[in-house]
């Protein structure tokens, strides 16, 4: 194994050993980060160029029907009919089945059959004990019923799902990332609908963005940007079309055990199997401790195995959680074999991100956007021959991207940085909006993405770069880093009018008024915003990524700001600035704020 990569792993053990990073509870996105540009730095340039598909379990869909519930359920079902005259005959023993499953004491347990279930005394150690025997638990087999009773009618799962919690952060973010290009692929263990509702509601409805696979036919259909793989069924389909659905849903331990076996399943098995082969993991939630899972990494390292040491390139398998699991270390065990037992350790900690997904997930989309706009912008400046502005602009642009990480906070009532996560997207989302059009997103909650090229693909995408987000990114970092200096602060918004601007800023003096501004692409966007009358007789500042509007106002031989009567005195009027012509004329970063500052006095 490199030298390098020892001493690189043997750190990351250092740094959780000794505090940097206690536990995934307490990880935060900004830590994360540090992670991605530290020592996973492979993993997030890899995941921001296509490369990793994610495998996802119940652990990033909290908001879910709890497994823990789901048992409520099904044990409340069995001892309600245990107790009925009419069908004790029936269910007296399945109820004493699923006890003992729970190694539970028969004759402790029995006096207590005409109680709820919730009130018993051992009831959380009995739930505990069937959460991880689940499969086991739907397994309970009722005479003349048919094999999925247990889920179906006991459990009554359609019920369970029928009144949904909208999209957590996991779910918001990986549409996110597939609405940018950086995940295409997703295996999903899971039966509820937050990744297409995230998509959906992200993307305003549009079609093509992603194609959801339940029945293998539905592999014939056309791709989107990306594809979801819902290997054990989906509760939505199932509780729509039952008829062709339901024999997808996938729980009891015969069902886990006959799934690479069974005809029905063998295009997803197939397809799964060729995802393990030709793309990268990143499991999420998802604890792989069951057979059928791990074989299907077994055949895909038969077909093509992953090398260890990986470098230069990023490790095959990566998970994100507070330890690994013994059915994730069986996984690397599999797939690296003999490799495993002489780099144990060094495997385990590249293949170990120490933090939920939720964190990860958060910092996976600030990484990917901003070395987007990074690329946008280091190509605008050697364009016109500014490259000596490329190492401090950027700087300014992740110093940006790193505090808006920490905003990232975590919501003691609803458990999750969901909240966070929502204001931050319809942020961007305004400013992204406003600099491309000249008006507010057209649908409420939509994502204004970069590009749908990834990371590696946007290097050849002319349209990314007509975009001028080159520019965009520019007079952001310049912002932020005017910000960082006090000559100015600046304030995002969201959900307010159109006239409060993109942003709000406000000059360093005690009694400095805050300005609405704007960022657009040119002049048919300043006019468009003219036209909507919220820079009439006010104090925006609009600042061009084009000169269009600067040479507009030099042939017409008046000032940059939009017509007004002459001769009034005491008035502020919206002031045009073009960055075109701040990055032309100047050749470094200090020059341009210096321009900038020149420009736009607040």
């Amino acid at each position: 194994m490199g030298t390098y990569l020892n001493i690189k792993f043997s750190i990351c053990r250092k740094l959780v050993a000794g505090g940097t990073v206690t536990s995934a509870d307490n990880v935060t996105v900004r830590e994360v980060l540090d992670m991605l540009e530290g020592t996973f730095s492979k993993v997030a340039e890899a995941v921001a160029n296509g490369e990793f598909a994610l495998w996802l379990g119940a652990g990033i869909s909290r908001k879910a029907p709890s497994l823990g519930n789901l048992i409520d359920l099904g044990i409340e079902a069995l001892r309600l009919r245990a107790i009925d005259p009419e069908t004790k005959t029936i269910f007296y023993p399945k109820l004493e089945e699923a006890l003992l499953i729970a190694e539970g004491n028969l004759k402790e347990l029995q006096p207590l059959y005409g109680q709820p279930f919730e009130s018993w005394p051992q009831h959380k150690v009995i739930q505990g004990r069937l959460w991880n025997k689940y499969s086991r638990f739907l397994d309970i087999r009722i005479n003349s019923k048919p094999s999925d009773y247990m889920l179906w009618e006991a459990i009554d799962i359609r019920a369970a799902f029928a009144e949904p919690n909208s999209p957590a952060a996991e779910h918001l973010c990986i549409a996110v990332l597939i609405l940018e290009g950086s995940i295409g692929e997703i295996a999903s263990a899971n039966w509820d609908g937050f990744i297409e509702k995230a998509v959906e509601g992200l993307s305003g409805g549009a079609d093509g963005i992603l194609q959801v696979v339940v029945d293998p036919s539905q592999l014939r259909g056309g791709r989107g940007i990306a594809r979801l793989l819902k290997f054990h069924g989906c509760i939505l389909h199932a509780s729509q079309e039952p008829n062709v659905f339901r024999r997808f849903l996938t729980g009891s331990h015969t069902q886990i055990v006959q799934w690479p076996h069974n005809q029905q399943f063998t295009a997803m098995v197939e397809s799964v199997t060729a995802l393990a082969t030709s793309h990268r993991t990143l499991v999420m939630g998802l604890s792989i401790q069951d057979a059928n899972l791990q074989g299907v990494f077994s055949k895909a390292k038969k077909a093509n195995p992953w090398p260890w040491p990986p470098e230069p390139n990023a490790p095959g398998h990566v998970f994100c959680e507070d330890t690994i699991k013994e059915g994730q270390r069986d996984v690397l065990k599999i797939v690296y074999g003999d490799s495993y037992n002489e780099s144990m350790a060094d495997i385990e900690a590249a293949s170990h991100i120490r933090s939920w997904a939720e964190q990860v997930l958060i910092a996976l989309v600030l990484y990917v956007i901003e070395k987007k706009l990074s690329f946008l912008m280091c190509d605008r400046l050697k364009e016109v021959g500014r490259d000596g502005a490329e190492t401090a602009i950027v700087a300014a642009l992740e110093e940006l991207r790193n505090k808006l990480s920490e905003l990232a906070q975590f919501d003691p009532v609803d458990k999750s940085r969901t909240a966070s996560v929502v204001q931050a997207i319809a942020t961007w989302s305004r400013i992204v909006a406003i600099f491309r059009t000249g008006t507010l997103p057209p649908i409420d909650d939509s994502y204004e993405r970069i590009s749908s090229s990834s990371l590696k693909h946007i290097q050849t995408d002319a349209n990314a770069k007509a975009a001028r987000l080159g520019d965009l990114a520019i007079a952001l970092s310049l912002l932020r880093h005017g910000q960082i200096s006090g000559l100015w602060s600046l304030s995002t918004l969201s959900k307010e009018p159109l006239a409060r601007g993109a942003i709000a800023a406000k000059g360093s003096w005690e009694q400095a008024d805050v300005r609405p501004m704007f960022m657009v692409k040119g002049a048919a966007e300043a006019l468009t915003l003219n036209k909507a009358g919220v820079l009439t007789d006010n104090s925006a500042i609009v600042i061009h990524a084009d000169d269009t509007w600067s040479r507009m106002v030099e042939i017409r031989g008046g000032s940059r700001r939009v017509g007004a009567a002459p001769g009034r005195i005491g008035r502020i009027y919206p002031q045009h600035v073009s960055m075109q012509k701040i990055i032309e004329d100047n050749e470094s970063m200090d020059a341009m704020m210096k321009a900038l500052v020149s420009e736009m006095p607040l």
